[in-house]
């Protein structure tokens, strides 16, 4: 039987070349693009799942409140919440923090400055059971000067040489030994350390020297995780949170007045639905996940379709055969087997091409979405029995109806040619193309309002000059007595060069959040309780000069002025949280912050200083004469390779043993934008390629109707017809079912499309032209590969046409 099945789907491969090929085609294409973004979404899903106490591990988040209103997020809260925890909550087993360590690392000539490098406490690898490849993990991080290296930093300092027992130097003073090495953090972690500092040392640089100063909790910027005795213990304990805040902090800090809140995070979850200040890196999105796995799930639910219009809609050229088989005794059960093994057939040789497809696009793809996924798919016993439920479920939903359908014919109907297609049939494929009108429109409709949102961020007016200015990352190694001098001085000799027209130095520059935040600042005429919270920008005289900033009202720092280090510059979000009614009103008023009083001497507009999903924020400028963090240099337009090398040669002549390490801030603002850059880009990809399945089959359906219609056009023909009211007459029925698509696709698509733009504090507006203009595109897509097979049959002598059979 089984050999008969075969040979059966064999002579209708053969014999049906066209439209088999736009089956498997149509199959494939959809099963590549389902499991390609299955890989992504399982390498999504996966982070942080291989730590083994990851279920009973969880982050401490902290918000920061100002008169009841949430003004920061931390992902690095303060500094003394893990020991409360661990002193008053018998939940809590263990506790790690952790803050990170901007540090310049040097072994003899070997020196490199180091992003990834941390002071952590003893017990982490106690926390995360993460052990060491070399060294004993329970003393590796106790006492001071202890440090803990990740194997290619080893490497990268000490080749193959073993560094335990060695020393390595920190911003070319403290020396720390080197206690273990640990196996380099998986791709899908959302930390990413690779070297541990012992949090003792901190203590100590920072003068933290008895047990209140650890425990502070106004000093925010320190990752805090607890390993709770069990994992369903998180929530319980959260919420008995806010009690222990009123009694350890006092009532003022309530979330209905003023202070923080904590949350706890479990370590599963914080890549897809955290984006707080100070993440170890950029996260992930929970929705941006799902909504990929929907458009693939939309996609392979397209090719599916096709296959069920494309069989039933065929099913008038294979009655005869069906009656055929059931007058030489075929039992309809023998006929539903062999459709359904025919559809399995198909199914099995679509998953092959896919997978083959999906090897060879894998690395583009982990390319395009910013993500290692290195055959992530293929490494999961889950997959396989995943691939098998694809081509069985494959099966039956693309094979089920139309063999039903196939199988239940009357042999003696259609022997005799008085067969048609049931209404029921009809209405069925009817409703199948329907939906992949609504499908098509909903995808290439967000992928326009996508495009149209990041078109609209990226050519606002940002109110800062970001153009031709490179910033480089002020020095670690330097002597504080003459470090003044030195940022004087290197600024002095790049002023020299004829491409260099501006140089500043400060504390942040446009394109991420300031560091700085202080609460309690307000106006000398203010009561304590009207204080506000504020970011704080340390800058130079020439920072507002270089980045184009404008002043409203008063003056820019000038580094003429007596006591400038007295005065600071509002932005006027800050001028109208300080409550002054018109700007002029701030010039000369005084304001108390950081146990010291400052005068208002100039108002700045508001500008851009992160990306337009926020609002802007209050923002206050400090005048500094030489600010530690980024030195900007504004050049004009010249051989960038060859002015790099000046810069350098300069800094190496200033700045001894410190690299030279720089960014363009174009390139470091933009990268704000490249997650939504690459959702974009994934989205309208894969939009593309369900747009093209679905035409596919629209290509077959229009083909098989054509077919089927073609005496009627001969008869029309006959009857004066002409080829323009021919394709008219067959165009119609697609029409009508699209403008039903289209009354269901539009309020979808704004539905969908308003959640997403909530997260945009500037936003475009849905208007009718974002539905209407997708709408157009994807009517004449449809009619033109309606119009290809229509056309043929219109233009065909009657006379072929009224002898076709």
């Amino acid at each position: 039987m089984l050999k008969s099945y075969l040979t059966s789907v064999l002579r209708y491969i053969l014999r049906n070349k066209a439209f088999t090929f736009i089956n498997v085609t149509g199959l494939a294409i959809g099963m590549t693009a389902f499991m390609l973004i299955t890989q992504y979404v399982m390498h999504e899903l996966s982070y942080d799942t291989f730590w083994k106490n990851s279920d009973r591990v969880f982050r401490v988040q902290l918000d920061r409140y100002n008169k009841g209103e949430l003004t920061t997020r931390w992902a690095a809260g303060c500094l003394g919440i893990g020991p409360d925890l661990k002193a008053n909550f018998p939940e809590v087993k263990s506790f790690v923090r952790m803050h990170k360590s901007n540090s310049l690392l040097s072994h003899g000539d070997i020196f490199f400055k180091e992003d990834n490098v941390y002071y952590t406490s003893q017990d982490f690898f106690k926390v995360f059971s993460y052990p060491l490849l070399n060294g004993v993990d329970t003393l590796a991080l106790r006492g001071p000067n202890k440090m803990v290296l990740s194997r290619s930093m080893a490497k990268k300092y000490f080749g193959n040489e073993d560094p335990v027992g060695k020393t390595l130097r920190n911003n070319g003073t403290n020396e720390y030994l080197i206690t273990g090495v640990f196996e380099d953090f998986p791709e899908n972690s959302h930390i990413k350390l690779d070297a541990m500092l012992s949090f003792a040392t901190y203590a100590i640089l920072t003068g933290l020297k008895d047990e209140a100063a650890m425990n502070q909790w106004q000093w925010d910027g320190f990752h805090t995780y607890i390993l709770l005795n069990d994992a369903k213990a998180g929530p319980a304990l959260e919420a008995k949170l806010p009690v222990y805040v009123i009694k350890r902090e006092g009532l003022e800090l309530k979330k209905d007045d003023a202070g923080m809140t904590f949350h706890l995070q479990p370590l599963k979850n914080i890549h897809l639905d955290s984006n707080f200040m100070w993440e170890f890196e950029a996260n992930g999105d929970r929705s941006t996940v799902y909504f990929l796995l929907v458009v693939a799930a939309i996609i392979i639910l397209i090719a599916w379709i096709n296959y069920i219009n494309l069989s039933t809609a065929k099913s008038i050229e294979r009655a005869r055969e069906v009656g055929v088989r059931k007058v030489m005794g075929g039992f309809r059960s023998q006929l539903i087997q062999q459709f359904l093994f025919e559809a399995f057939i198909l199914n099995v040789l679509s998953v092959a091409i896919a997978i083959t497809a999906v090897v060879l696009l894998t690395p583009w793809f982990s390319r395009l979405t910013g993500r290692e996924l290195d055959y992530l798919l293929f490494r999961q016993s889950m997959f396989w029995l995943w691939a098998a439920a694809i081509i069985i479920g494959g099966t039956l939903l693309s094979g089920l109806y139309p063999a039903f359908v196939l199988s239940s014919y009357r042999p003696v109907e259609v022997l005799k040619g008085r067969f048609k297609n049931s209404n029921q049939g009809v209405f069925f494929r009817k409703g199948m193309v329907v939906t992949q009108f609504i499908a098509s429109i909903v995808l290439i409709a967000g992928t326009y309002t996508v495009y149209l949102q990041l078109k609209y961020m990226r050519t606002q007016k940002l109110g800062v000059n970001i153009d031709q200015t490179l910033v480089i990352n002020a020095p670690n190694v330097y002597t504080d007595s003459t470090y003044r001098q030195q940022f004087q001085s290197f600024k002095n000799k790049l002023t020299l060069y004829a491409e260099v027209e501006t140089v500043c130095g400060s504390t942040a520059v446009p394109g991420a959040q300031p560091d700085w935040n202080a609460g309690g600042i307000r106006r000398l005429s203010q009561r304590e309780e009207e204080a506000n919270q504020y970011r704080i920008v340390l800058a130079d005289h020439d920072y507002i000069k270089l980045y184009g900033l404008e002043v409203l009202t008063g003056r820019g720092f000038s580094n003429d002025v007596v006591r400038e280090d007295k005065n600071i510059i509002l932005n006027e979000s800050a001028c109208r949280l300080m409550g002054f009614l018109k700007i002029e009103d701030a010039i000369n008023d005084q304001v108390k912050f950081w146990g010291d009083t400052f005068r208002i001497v100039g108002v700045l507009k508001n500008f851009r200083q992160e990306s337009m999903k926020k609002s802007f924020e209050p923002l206050i400028f400090r005048y500094g004469q030489a600010p530690e963090g980024f030195y900007s240099v504004r050049f004009k337009a010249s051989n960038t390779q060859k002015s790099l090398a000046q810069f350098e040669s300069v800094w190496k002549e200033t700045f001894p043993g410190n690299p030279f390490s720089f960014f363009f801030l174009d390139e470091y603002y933009n990268h704000q934008y490249e997650a939504d850059q690459q959702f974009g880009q994934v989205f309208g990809i894969f939009s593309g390629l369900a747009i093209f399945i679905a035409c596919l089959g629209l290509f077959g359906l229009s083909s098989l109707t054509a077919i089927q219609r073609t005496k009627e056009i001969g008869v029309r023909k006959v009857l004066g017809a002409s080829v323009s009211s021919v394709l008219t007459l067959m165009s119609r029925d697609y029409i009508v079912l699209m403008l039903v698509a289209i009354v269901f696709a539009w309020p979808l698509t704004w539905w969908i499309m308003n959640s997403w733009l909530t997260d945009f504090a500037s936003r475009i507006s849905l208007t009718l032209w974002i539905f209407a203009l997708p709408s157009l595109v994807i009517i004449l897509i449809a009619l033109l590969t309606v119009s290809i097979h229509t056309l043929k049959a219109a233009r065909t002598n009657p006379s072929r046409s009224l002898r076709y059979e």
